[in-house]
């Protein structure tokens, strides 16, 4: 598959990376927005844009698998200013760095890389902030969006931006041998998942799963074991019916207030 026009290829599961990723489009002249999910099935891709944008949340301080497989299929043009992204909540240490490693490794670069920090959305882990901090977050991020897209207009030639804490670097290089495990073993963390009886079987957390995870059985959904850990499932159900294990039981679900259901559902 050959991408010859400008585009900015984004996975998201809560919105959160999908509204940057809008947001960075709005500001830029013919840019298309594409979901990963849609070139699953490409081998191999030939950029031949004068642009292509990456947009994606952090994951244990690196890429979605999903991302990592489409950056893998990526033949980049020597011409094509490549530039990223990055959502995150926690510690995004040096998730960009790794991409740009990626890209190195596939004889492309990364032009500029960006972190944009937004609201939790690991409901794994996590509780999400109170509506007032979520509004704080979306401002800074809309601001910084802007002088993002003046830098990328310019082509600018930047290192990608890292993890202001030194010790979330330092983490990350520490633990790099456990999160390696996890992400090995991502695909099979959705055996947590279970519904109770709140479960009406409106089928959303099917259509809604951006690697088509899920399908209904007697009329309640099953996991098959090819999870992203987006969390869209988890936070999008509308009975709050989808738990993992015990640790969501009392947590808030959180979705970006400006993305809507119809953006995350392919066609």
């Amino acid at each position: 598959m050959i991408i010859e026009n400008n585009a900015i290829v984004y996975f998201t599961g809560t919105g959160n990376s999908l509204k940057v990723a809008k947001d960075i489009v709005s500001r830029m002249e013919d840019f298309q927005l594409c979901k990963v999910s849609q070139f699953r099935n490409e081998k191999e891709m030939e950029i031949k844009s004068k642009f292509l944008g990456i947009v994606f949340p952090v994951y244990y301080s690196r890429m979605p698998l999903i991302m990592d497989e489409f950056v893998r299929k990526l033949n980049i043009s020597r011409d094509t200013y490549v530039f990223a992204a990055a959502t995150y909540a926690g510690a995004p240490a040096q998730a960009l760095v790794k991409l740009d490693a990626i890209l190195k490794y596939k004889e492309s670069k990364l032009s500029s890389g960006f972190l944009f920090c937004m609201p939790s959305s690991n409901i794994f882990a996590f509780n999400t902030k109170i509506k007032e901090k979520q509004n704080k977050i979306f401002a800074r991020e809309e601001k910084k969006v802007k002088k993002v897209c003046e830098l990328i207009r310019k082509r600018e030639e930047l290192k990608p931006e890292t993890s202001k804490l030194v010790f979330d670097i330092v983490i990350d290089k520490m633990f790099i041998k456990t999160t390696d495990k996890i992400m090995d073993n991502l695909h099979m963390r959705d055996e947590k998942f279970w519904v109770n009886e709140k479960c009406n079987g409106c089928g959303l957390c099917e259509k809604i799963c951006p690697v088509s995870n899920i399908e209904f059985d007697l009329n309640k959904p099953t996991w098959k074991h090819k999870c992203e850990q987006c969390a869209a499932c988890i936070e999008w159900c509308p009975k709050q019916a989808i738990q993992w294990g015990n640790k969501t039981l009392k947590r808030s679900r959180y979705r970006n207030p400006n993305v809507k259901i119809s953006e995350l559902i392919d066609d």
